[in-house]
This record gives structure tokens, C-alpha cells and sequence, in this order.
């Protein structure tokens, strides 16, 4: 409990100084419906995203998750990535975005990390108030095992 509390700590420290440094920062909360190795699981829980707007209309930014679900009953998973973003707005407050993620898990007392990549798509609700759905796909490994892992998440999002 108190590793999540700490990573919840730095994230919300981070995320302050990316807005007074010009970044448009987002906190998120929502529900990822992931799979590990074809086992299917609800995970919750935040993280945000901070963008950069060039010159030329691209986007490019990054964000960092923590979620934490049951894949059964007596196996936990904590997961924390970090995605890096680059996107563009395809019609007004309608975003798309390719992902290149880091992942690190910790799994029924095992610790495992992966790179993948995925896509996700924003829907600009107001100024402050933004829809996410995303996809991506990690390769995971450890010392016993390699497994996949893929989420499918929703969020509303948060602008400050």
C-alpha cells in the first residue's frame, strides 16, 4: 500500500510542474479491461497525460498510469506504465495518438516489464473535460515467464 500511495504522490508532484511549464496536463481515472495470457480482468485507477502542440499541428507528449486489478480471485496485479504520445487533431477536439508504452507489473508476488505500443483517441469535451479510449499491447517478461499483456481502456479526463 504504501508504494501506491508514494507513485499516486510523485505523479500528482510531476504533474504540477509539467502545467507551469507549459505542458497541457490531463488527470485521468477510469477502467481498463486487460489480459494477461488470454485471462481476461477489470483493472481501475489514474494517471495523466501532458501534451505539447508544435508549430505544425503535431502532438507530442507523454503519461504515466497506475492501475490495480484482480486476474483471479487470489492473484493481484499493479501496473504502472509510462507512454510516450505522438498524434494529431483530426477534426476540431477530436484527437488521435500512436503510443510507444513501458510497462512494469507486479504479479502474484513477481515483478515483470515490457515495451509495446498502441493508439488511443480524445474527445474534447470542454476546456477542461476530455473522453480517452485506448488499446495497447505489451510483451511482458520475467525470470520464469514471458506472457502478453493487453488493455482496452476508457477514461475521462481532467484538464487543470
Amino acid at each position: 500500500m504504501k508504494k501506491r500511495l508514494l507513485a499516486i504522490s510523485l505523479i500528482a508532484g510531476f504533474t504540477s510542474f509539467l502545467s507551469a511549464t507549459g505542458f497541457d496536463t490531463k488527470v485521468s481515472l477510469g477502467a481498463s479491461s486487460a489480459k494477461i495470457d488470454g485471462e481476461s480482468y477489470t483493472q481501475f485507477g489514474g494517471g495523466y497525460t501532458s501534451n505539447k502542440r508544435l508549430d505544425n499541428g503535431i502532438i507530442l507528449g507523454f503519461g504515466n498510469s497506475i492501475y490495480y486489478g484482480n486476474v483471479t480471485s487470489d492473484v493481484e496485479v499493479t501496473t504502472v506504465d509510462m507512454d510516450l504520445r505522438a498524434g494529431y487533431e483530426i477534426i476540431k477536439n477530436l484527437t488521435g495518438y500512436a503510443l510507444g508504452t513501458g510497462v512494469y507489473q507486479y504479479l502474484d508476488d513477481n515483478s515483470a516489464t515490457g515495451l509495446g505500443y498502441g493508439a488511443s483517441i480524445e474527445y474534447k469535451i470542454t476546456d477542461n473535460v476530455a473522453l480517452e479510449g485506448s488499446y495497447k499491447t505489451t510483451n511482458m517478461r520475467y525470470s520464469t515467464n514471458d506472457y502478453d499483456y493487453s488493455t482496452s481502456n476508457f477514461a475521462v479526463k481532467f484538464n487543470y
